[in-house]
């Protein structure tokens, strides 16, 4: 009994969104050409392909991306209410009537960077966006739903992707459906 209060306790006075997101977030950044230094704040988070983890705040991040020879790019990821302000929700309507609301907001676990799946299309200097460019952008935003609508027979993400690439739903699904990250699918289409 006295461990179960104890238990109870701790879940009363922390976040919800602390105990079960966490204060950082993973975030994929991959790139064409590989090996892209990533930077935060002028600090190197590491080379693409990377995944790393970046401390959840209620601010936008900016990152940079950085390699010889080509454009430098910035990388906005937006920051929006997360899953840590759905668990402390539930946690107050539905077991406790009271909330870790102003543990979370106050460390800010309440938050969660979108997107969390980055791809970065360096562009050589001199040179400007290209088509590819296009269908990378495209992959990247939608690689969730098409994932989906490719696991359900399509839809019109794929049929958008299929229109934009000049490649037919049917060639398009397998290449979807084996892909496991943007990078992969974009690969696939641009051979």
């Amino acid at each position: 009994m006295m461990k179960k209060l104890m238990i109870l306790s701790v879940l009363l006075l922390s976040g919800c969104g602390t105990v079960f997101c966490g204060q950082n977030q993973t975030v994929l950044i991959d790139s064409d050409p590989a090996g892209v230094k990533i930077y935060q704040n002028g600090r190197l988070l590491g080379e693409t392909p990377l995944t790393t983890k970046l401390e959840r705040t209620k601010s936008p991040l900016m990152l940079s991306a950085k390699k010889e020879g080509y454009n430098d790019q910035s990388i906005m990821l937006r920051s929006t209410l997360g899953m840590g302000a759905i668990f402390d929700g539930v946690f107050a309507l539905f077991i406790t009537g009271t909330t870790g609301f102003s543990t979370d907001a106050s460390n800010e676990t309440i938050y969660a960077y979108s997107p969390d799946q980055i791809f970065v299309d360096m562009i050589k200097n001199g040179e400007e966006n290209t088509y590819d460019s296009k269908i990378k952008m495209f992959v990247t935003k939608n690689f969730d739903a098409l994932h989906l609508e490719a696991a359900n027979g399509g839809g019109m993400t794929v049929s958008a992707l299929a229109q934009m690439s000049g490649k037919s739903e049917a060639l398009l699904m397998p290449a979807i459906q084996i892909s496991n990250y943007p990078s992969d699918l974009i690969r696939a289409l641009l051979k």
